[in-house]
């Protein structure tokens, strides 16, 4: 059974506009587009396939205003086939529409193309009405289409043109075919009988030349005829043996007088035409089976304003070249450049102080973006933004027109993922974050519907506004359930309900914590919980890490501590890189950290239950680095940043996060055996956020830590027992309240 996938205007949509000199179709076609199509999850690659006439000028100058125009530059002029190839293997979104610049297809069209898409066709292709190309153009393409679809009997889409929407995956999965003939039209049918086509409006060029001439036409029906169907061949074959026979009746006839010697001349002229174009006709069969099998590269690329594959360049400094007002994107971090870059770091919250540590040991400056000035981190960073990271125009007029930023992070929590996404467009930043990953960060019930697209093991669950809908939908869940804020982190406003007459003070309670007001309802899976840290690098899962995880008792339940390695069940071992990669491929994430909490339920079944497109904080990567040797947070900085990431794992070692909290509120008086428990040997690093003379709240969400302890030790049993030891050392008294009680 195929899996469903969202249409164009829910998961978003590639624009590719191949160009060759049409310096003044590309703005026209720019404003176009974005007047027509603004409102959907967009993204616009323009490929220039090596223009000389100032059209690569014109779509910087379009990047550099809009964040979400992406360019690549060939080296020269490949042609039509490879400018597809390249759009459809870069293009970022689920889907991907191909438009050329002359504007010869209007974009309000592009409705009708979407509509076709979303009753379930893998590609839709426009089919014009009232064509407006001149007359010969017309013809040939006509006489094409029918050599083509009639006698060659090749399954083309009757009409089609190459105004086209399709699924990025077939695209791609067309490209990497590397045919010696990459016929789009063509290949189509051989993937997926899904496909259709569509009536769509036609206008006549206004502005430049056709690219599209006799020439053009002739090569492209050859490329067709002989790459698509062996029947050319055939026939061409049978002429041939044809044309011998002949000749040699013509030479008996002339040698006997039954013909005269001119007309066996010219018979004999006619064979040899007849031979040489069957010759002509062999020579190009043979050379795009050879193509085909010697599987040749397409393109070279000479600049891009994002990363491209190393194999697609032809210099090693592709990425290098800086122009006026833009950034320089895709470079590798050398020594010489890391002292000079500057790390953008959303948020400066405690879960977030290991990155800035680690961000100044590999030698990046750092600039702290929170609205809170007495957040922890702010004091570890280089510079200080004052603005919230849910507003990510305000610290773009913060920071404009600096030439150091390198990268931005958001370590530790979801709030700023949109900000994120933003900012690297707009900066023209390495690997921008796809907008589904977006939403299935800062968003629990997208996160919910995604996992059941994709099959996995699932559970009940309802959201919405809070109101009488949601709550008679909850209703018919198992209790008890948990009342979720669809985009909060760190355990805020996790609500448990033993029963449905619970639901409207949960509903109130967890309201509180919603910025965008609205809530989910999950059925209480029991089981063991689990964190997942991951690295996607170019599409791949290079590496995953389970943590076992206890929480606190209800109803907050707060993480107390993290314990690896897990020690999952070889099945679900297996199954879980596969599950990640799932994930990655249907959100389109390619490069970047993912953090995903888990359930492995009672009944056997390994539950994902939400996850970030991010890198989790509270000294899970220094643990696993402890433990594996694995330095998560350099290889988040690279992949932010575009560097090279280099892992080195090694068998784990047991290693332990222990949170530092309290049961109650109060103003501490004194902290005793800090010292004595950095001393202790399996106490690699001991992270305090509070101090003397300040107030603690009671440990009901994340952010009420104290800090936290990172312990190493040969077995697991030697690591729990130097927990024990660290929690009977180190003490917080309170002030009238007695000491803070440590959790279990």
């Amino acid at each position: 059974m195929s899996r469903s996938v969202p249409g164009p205007a829910e998961s978003g949509l590639t624009v590719v506009v191949p160009c060759f000199n049409e310096v003044d179709n590309v703005e026209p076609s720019y404003q176009e587009i974005v007047a027509e199509l603004g409102n959907l999850p967009l993204e616009l690659l323009y490929v220039d396939d090596g223009s000389t006439d100032g059209t690569l000028d014109v779509i910087r100058a379009l990047a550099h205003t809009d964040p979400r125009v992406r360019y690549l530059s060939f080296t020269r002029n490949f042609g039509f086939e490879a400018a597809f190839s390249a759009g459809y293997r870069y293009a970022g979104k689920p889907w991907l529409l191909h438009m050329d610049a002359d504007q010869q297809f209007p974009a309000a069209e592009v409705g009708k193309l979407i509509i076709a898409a979303e009753a379930g066709n893998d590609a839709v292709f426009g089919v014009r009405t009232n064509r407006q190309d001149p007359l010969p153009r017309r013809w040939g393409t006509a006489a094409f289409h029918f050599l083509g679809r009639r006698v060659l009997r090749i399954e083309i889409p009757p009409g089609a043109t190459a105004f086209r929407l399709v699924r990025t995956e077939l695209a791609r999965k067309i490209v990497d075919l590397r045919l010696g003939t990459p016929y789009f039209l063509a290949t189509v049918p051989r993937l997926t009988s899904r496909y259709t086509t569509v009536q769509v409006a036609h206008r006549a060029r206004e502005r430049g030349e056709s690219k599209v001439g006799f020439g053009f036409l002739s090569s492209h029906a050859i490329e067709l005829f002989v790459g698509f169907t062996r029947r050319l061949t055939t026939m061409a074959s049978a002429a041939a043996v044809l044309t011998a026979g002949i000749s040699v009746l013509a030479g008996i006839a002339a040698a006997t007088g039954l013909l005269g010697l001119t007309a066996a001349s010219t018979l004999t002229f006619l064979m040899f035409s007849v031979l040489l174009t069957v010759l002509a006709l062999s020579v190009r069969y043979l050379v795009v089976v050879g193509a085909g099998q010697a599987r040749p590269r397409q393109f070279y690329i000479r600049e891009a304003n994002f990363p491209v594959d190393e194999d697609d360049r032809l210099y090693a400094s592709a990425m290098a070249e800086i122009h006026p007002g833009e950034r320089q994107a895709g470079v590798k971090n050398t020594e010489d450049t890391a002292a000079v870059r500057s790390l953008v770091i959303l948020g400066g919250a405690d879960g977030s102080v290991s990155t800035y540590h680690r961000a100044r040991e590999l030698g990046f400056r750092t600039i702290c973006v929170d609205v809170r000035a007495s957040a922890p981190a702010v004091a570890l960073a280089d510079e200080f933004v004052q603005v919230s990271v849910r507003a990510p125009e305000q610290i773009a007029a913060a920071l404009d027109g600096r030439d150091d930023i390198a990268g931005v992070l958001c370590p530790a929590s979801d709030v700023g993922l949109p900000a994120l996404a933003w900012l690297t467009r707009h900066w023209n930043l390495p690997d921008p974050l796809p907008e589904a990953a977006v939403s299935a960060s800062v968003d629990k019930s997208v996160f919910r519907e995604l996992c059941d697209r994709l099959r996995l093991p699932t559970y009940r669950s309802v959201g919405g506004k809070p109101g009488p809908d949601l709550a008679l939908a909850a209703q018919q869940l198992r209790f008890p359930t948990l009342v979720k804020p669809v985009d909060s982190s760190g355990s805020r406003g996790v609500i448990s309900c033993a029963s449905p007459g619970g639901l409207t003070t949960a509903f109130s309670d967890s309201l509180a914590f919603s910025p965008s007001g609205k809530l989910v309802v999950e059925e209480h899976l029991d089981g063991s919980h689990y964190t997942i840290e991951a690295l996607a690098v170019d599409g791949r899962i290079v590496f995953h890490a389970v943590t076992r995880r206890t929480l606190t008792p209800p109803p907050f339940f707060v993480t107390a501590s993290h314990l690896l390695p897990a020690g999952l069940p070889p099945v679900v071992d297996r199954a879980l890189p596969v599950m990640l990669a799932a994930l990655c491929a249907e959100l389109g994430y390619r490069t970047g950290p993912l953090t995903l909490d888990a359930v492995l339920g009672r009944d056997g079944k390994f539950y994902l239950i939400e996850m970030g497109a991010r890198m989790g904080g509270n000294g899970l990567a220094e643990a696993i680095e402890h433990s594996t040797g694995v330095d998560l947070i350099a290889a988040g900085i690279a992949a932010a940043t575009g560097g090279e990431v280099v892992l080195s794992p090694r068998d784990p070692r047991p290693t332990l996060i222990h949170i530092l909290a309290s049961d109650r509120g109060g103003r501490i008086v004194r902290i005793e055996g800090v010292d004595e428990v950095r001393a202790m040997p399996a106490v690699h690093n001991l992270e305090l956020f509070a101090e003397e003379d300040s107030y603690v709240k009671p440990y009901e969400q994340a952010g009420y830590k104290m800090g936290y302890a990172v312990l190493s030790a040969p077995t697991v049993p030697d690591v729990l027992a130097a927990e024990d030891e660290v929690r009977g050392t180190l003490k917080f008294l309170l002030d009238e309240q007695g000491a803070a009680v440590p959790l279990p």
